[in-house]
Formats: structure tokens, C-alpha cells, sequence
């Protein structure tokens, strides 16, 4: 009986601790490989903002997460745990120092550095301080220019990280003590990744090092074309390996200020290949996913895939600005932020565009997935939680993006509200036009097909709009063309030739568009009702509410993607062409601004069903 009672009380105190033993890892770049890809989200796609969190401060660091929490450095020196579902905040740590490191989380700890040059542990729960760890005296370096701090990598309850005193440090995650430390050429920006014993890392000199995870022995160096080339003759760094390297196929990749990535043998430090990206600095990390290797760049604009084998180019997407974000791999779909404050969802495969969403400031974070959220942060300081949109469906048209915008003509919006949807969607590919534009460009027959027109300035032209059915846009929508109204539909709005509001025809729009408001009074405009999005209107990315007058009756549109209170149609689709990308849609923002913008984007661009 003894016996029993004391090997039930050994298997209850082992079962008491095995739960931690394997708890969460969770870190940059989602391993120590840094591979950051996973198939764990049933390809979904994400782009329905869930919830956003304001830390007060930019955010450049990158989520980690353990259990019901996620957790970020901001630049005002705190350290956030937020709720993944809610978006509350749990706790924050302040360090009085920004925080651009990326924490890891491991057996209830999360672990981080700060611009004092200093290793923290926290608990998890209560955001207690654990231990601090000093990672030495910084080095000056003048060719900075970027806003990233090595991250700490996590492995065998080890933490590895580098440090701007020209070191890479090995400490004991659970004592904060010292295991061994390596001196480097320069400064460590870059955050190692460990792989089958080995650690591999870059520094400010060119310098991409092998070092063994035991001991912090060098196993080899390699200098990249960097190393080579002073700074002074071009007035900028083409030095500095900030690129964190990834481990896959028995390589080493990372991306350098000189304006290559590399490809190293991991046993021998040779250079397999190399990608030239003429000058622009590749500070993005590389992501891989089988055989295909993705990045962004710097002032050349884009994101590329390439073939790890053998480094050559498979595709490459243009983005607005440059691209210092690092890129998620999601079954078939390639995550990545750009200074344009756009967050790109692309095909794997092809680097075809399928959503964007729209923070509204730079993205230096890597995105994450936990659960079917996607996480990054932004300048503006929001954390953002994006969710899947279901039964996504991806536009087949490849579309000629127009938004119109006519300065001083300001009928329906207020407050710079057209501005703010002038300047996003040019900021993602939309080319402005004026009046004079507009014409021309609905007039051209031939150009039409394909061709979507966001109405920023809520006016048409006269000579659009005469003739009913015979009139220019009526013939615009014929021929395959989408117009999408963002607030009241301008074919009823009667202007002077000052294009300066004074009343409204609802005939105009039953004789172009076959909608029928109802009488020239009041009876048409039916007040300001709250209105909710459709099945159809959340697949076509519609705000989650909305208020509008002038709703009509449901069997007057083709495609209902809102309905008021009442039950009557207030945001919708009327279609004139089977192309999926066509017609006349009809949505509604808020006069004065305080929108989520990115929903003009998703219903613009959304392929219907005919």
C-alpha cells in the first residue's frame, strides 16, 4: 500500500510539472530556424479588422504569444500583453527605453530587449520582472538609418540574441546567467537562427557567422560583397547585415545592406548564390516555404520570390513604398507589410495580389497568425488583429483602378474625408482623375471593360449623365465598368455650374439605372437608418454598421450587400455586364471621416457573381 501511495504521488507531482515542460515556444519569425511559415489556417485569407489596440507609441516589434495573450515592445519603452481575442490590455512593462526588439515567450516567461541595451524576463501573468541581463556598452554606429534590434532566439532553454557592444550572447533562460558570449567585427542587429547546433548570424561588417550552439566557437565566416565596399563612397551603409538569416535545404540566407541576398552552405560558409537587387538594401528577412524563398527591399519597391535551389527570380510584386517588413507564409498565401501602411495578402505561387488591408501608416512588424488571427503593429500605433473573410473569392479581372477626385467640390463629404480616401487609394495603385479625366475616360468605349471608378467627389459631370439610357455612364456600365459611390449617389444630386448642391432628381437614377427611390420629397430620403452588411456584404469587405438615407426595395439591385433596420436595401450592386468586376455599387461612409477606408478597397475591387 505504501509503495502505491508513493508512485501515485510521484505520478501526480511529474504530471503536475510535464504541462510546462512543454508549454508554447514562441518567438521572431515564429522558430529558430526562422523559416516563419505554417499550413495551420486552412488557407484562409485575412483581411476583416477583428479588433486594434493604440500602445501610444509606434510599433516596431513583432508578436509573440502564448496561450490568451499576445505580447509587443512599442517605442515608449513599454512592453504590452493584450487579450488575442478582445484586444484589452492584461499588463504593460515600462523600461523607460524603446522597444523594437521582438519578445519570445518560453514555459511562462517572455523575454525581450530594450535600447538600453538590456535582457528582461517577465512573467507571463503579471508582467513581474524575472531578471535582467546586461548586454554590454554600445559601439557608435553611425550608418544606422533603421529602427531594428537583434531579437532573442530561443532554443534549449537557451537564449541567443546579439548585441550593439559587438557581441552575440548565449544566457540561461531561466537563471539570466551568462552561458558564453562571441565578439564580433561589428555591432549584431540581426537576431541568430540556430539549426542542428549551430547559430547563424550577421553583424554590421558584412560579416554572416557560423558559431556553435554549445560553446559560441566560430565553425566559419563568410563576407559578403559588403565587406568590401566603404561607406563614405556611396554616403550610405553597404555594409550591415540587419537581415535576420534563415535555415532551410542546407542553407543560410540572409539579405544585405549592399544590396544582395545570399545563400551559404550551412557546413561550409560557400557561397551557393546570390540575388542582386542593384543597390537596394534587402533588411527584410527571408521566408521560405519548400522551394520558393520570399523578401521585400528597400528603394527598389518590390517583394520577390525566388527558387531556393538556385536563386533565380520566380515572380515580384511592385509595392507603393519600401519594404522593410518581413513576410509570413500561410499555406498558399505570402503576408507582408510596406511603408505605405498596406499589408499585402499575395498568392505564393504567382505574387498576384489577392487583398490588401490598409493601416494608414509604415509597417515595419512581421505579421503572425495564432488561432485564425493574423497580428502586426503600425507607426500610427495600433496593434491590429485582422480576421478571415469568409468565403473569400478572388477577383479574376485584372482592373484599371481610377479614383475620382475634383479639388473644391465638396457635396457630400467633410472635413478632408475625400482627401483621406483620394490619398489611399492612390497610395495602393488607383490612378487620380479629374473632370476632364473622367470624360474622356467613360467615353472611351474601348477602355472601359475592367476599368472601376471610385467616386472620392461625390459629383458627375452634366454631359455624363443626359440622355438616360443612352447617357455616357449608363454605356460605362454596359460596356463593363464598375462606378462605386461612397456616399449618396450622385446621379441624383442636381448641382449649379459652380458644382455647388441644389437639390435632388431621383429620376435621373430610375432613368439610367432602373432604381426607383420614390416621390421627389422625403418619401425617398426615409431617414437616417443604422443598416448591417449581408452575407454577401461581408465577403465584399462592408463595415460592420453603417447609417443612410435613400434605401430602396431589395428587388430593384441585383446584389443586396446591406440592409437597414427596416429590412430595405441600403448598400448594393446593380449590374449592366456579366463581368464579375462590373456595375453600379452603391456604399455608404460617414460624411465627416471615422471609417475603416479600407472596405472601399474589398467592395471596389470585389468579383461578383452574375
Amino acid at each position: 500500500m505504501k509503495f502505491w501511495r508513493k508512485n501515485i504521488l510521484f505520478i501526480l507531482s511529474f504530471s503536475i510539472v510535464l504541462p510546462s515542460t512543454f508549454s508554447q515556444v514562441s518567438m521572431f519569425r515564429g522558430s529558430a530556424d526562422h523559416m516563419a511559415s505554417q499550413s495551420v489556417s486552412n488557407n484562409l485569407v485575412y483581411g476583416n479588422e477583428e479588433w486594434k489596440f493604440n500602445a501610444g507609441a509606434p510599433i516596431r516589434s513583432s508578436v509573440a504569444y502564448s496561450g490568451r495573450a499576445i505580447y509587443f515592445g512599442a517605442c515608449n519603452g513599454r512592453l504590452f500583453s493584450v487579450d488575442k481575442k478582445t484586444g484589452k490590455e492584461r499588463w504593460n512593462y515600462f523600461t523607460g527605453h524603446s522597444i523594437t526588439s521582438s519578445p519570445a515567450v518560453l514555459n511562462e516567461k517572455v523575454f525581450f530587449t530594450d535600447n538600453s541595451q538590456t535582457l528582461y524576463a517577465l512573467d507571463t501573468s503579471t508582467g513581474k520582472l524575472l531578471w535582467r541581463f546586461d548586454l554590454g556598452k554600445e559601439l557608435p554606429y553611425e550608418w544606422a538609418f533603421d529602427y531594428y534590434h537583434s531579437s532573442p532566439s530561443l532554443t534549449e532553454n537557451r537564449i541567443v540574441i546579439g548585441s550593439k557592444d559587438g557581441h552575440v550572447y548565449c544566457v540561461n533562460a531561466w537563471t539570466g546567467k551568462l552561458v558564453w558570449k562571441y565578439k564580433t567585427s561589428g555591432i549584431v542587429r540581426s537576431t541568430p537562427a540556430i539549426k542542428d547546433g549551430s547559430v547563424y548570424v550577421g553583424d554590421s561588417e558584412g560579416l554572416l557567422y557560423s558559431l556553435d550552439l554549445k560553446d559560441g566557437k566560430q565553425n566559419w565566416k563568410f563576407a559578403v560583397v559588403g565587406n568590401s565596399l566603404k561607406n563614405e563612397d556611396f554616403g550610405f551603409d553597404r555594409k550591415a547585415i540587419i537581415s535576420s538569416p534563415v535555415v532551410a535545404g542546407g542553407k543560410v540566407i540572409a539579405g544585405c545592406r549592399d544590396g544582395f541576398f545570399y545563400a551559404v552552405d550551412t557546413q561550409t560558409g560557400k557561397e551557393i548564390w546570390r540575388v542582386d537587387h542593384r543597390v537596394s538594401w534587402v533588411i527584410s528577412s527571408i521566408t521560405v516555404k519548400d522551394s520558393i524563398a520570399v523578401t521585400g527591399t528597400s528603394d527598389g519597391r518590390f517583394v520577390q520570390a525566388v527558387n531556393i535551389n538556385t536563386g533565380k527570380e520566380i515572380w515580384k510584386f511592385k509595392t507603393i513604398n519600401i519594404v522593410w517588413s518581413s513576410a509570413i507564409i500561410d499555406h498558399d498565401r505570402v503576408y507582408i507589410g510596406s511603408h505605405e501602411g498596406a499589408l499585402y495578402c499575395l498568392d505564393l505561387y504567382t505574387g498576384k495580389k489577392i487583398i490588401s488591408y490598409q493601416a494608414g501608416a509604415k509597417i515595419f512588424t512581421s505579421p503572425v497568425i495564432s488561432d485564425s488571427i493574423l497580428y502586426f503593429g503600425s507607426d500610427n500605433g495600433n496593434m491590429y488583429a485582422l480576421s478571415p473573410v469568409k468565403n473569400f473569392k478572388m477577383a479574376r479581372a485584372v482592373l484599371n483602378k481610377y479614383v475620382f477626385w475634383e479639388v473644391g467640390v465638396n457635396i457630400y463629404f467633410r472635413g478632408g474625408q475625400d482627401i483621406r480616401i483620394k490619398e489611399l487609394l492612390a497610395a495602393n495603385g488607383y490612378n487620380i482623375i479629374d473632370s476632364k479625366k473622367l470624360i474622356a475616360l467613360m467615353t472611351n468605349l474601348d477602355s472601359t471593360a475592367g476599368s472601376v471608378i471610385v467616386m472620392a467627389t461625390n459629383y458627375l459631370p452634366p454631359q455624363l449623365i443626359g440622355g438616360g439610357r443612352n447617357s455616357v455612364v449608363r454605356k460605362f456600365l454596359e460596356n463593363g465598368g464598375r462606378l462605386v459611390a461612397l456616399g449618396i449617389n450622385p446621379l441624383i444630386l442636381q448641382t449649379d455650374s459652380l458644382k455647388v448642391l441644389r437639390g435632388f432628381n431621383y429620376s435621373v437614377a430610375d432613368s439610367i439605372l432602373n432604381i426607383k427611390y420614390g416621390p421627389a420629397d422625403t418619401r425617398a430620403y426615409k431617414g437616417n437608418y443604422p443598416a448591417f452588411p449581408t452575407e454577401e456584404g461581408v465577403r465584399a469587405g462592408l463595415q460592420k454598421f453603417w447609417e443612410a438615407p435613400l434605401p430602396v426595395n431589395n428587388n430593384e439591385v441585383d446584389i443586396v450587400l446591406g440592409k437597414d433596420e427596416n429590412g430595405l436595401c441600403s448598400a448594393w450592386i446593380k449590374k449592366f455586364n456579366k463581368a464579375g468586376s462590373s456595375g453600379f455599387v452603391q456604399i455608404w461612409l460617414n460624411a465627416e471621416g471615422g471609417d475603416n477606408l479600407n472596405c472601399v478597397m474589398r467592395v471596389a475591387e470585389y468579383e461578383t457573381d452574375f
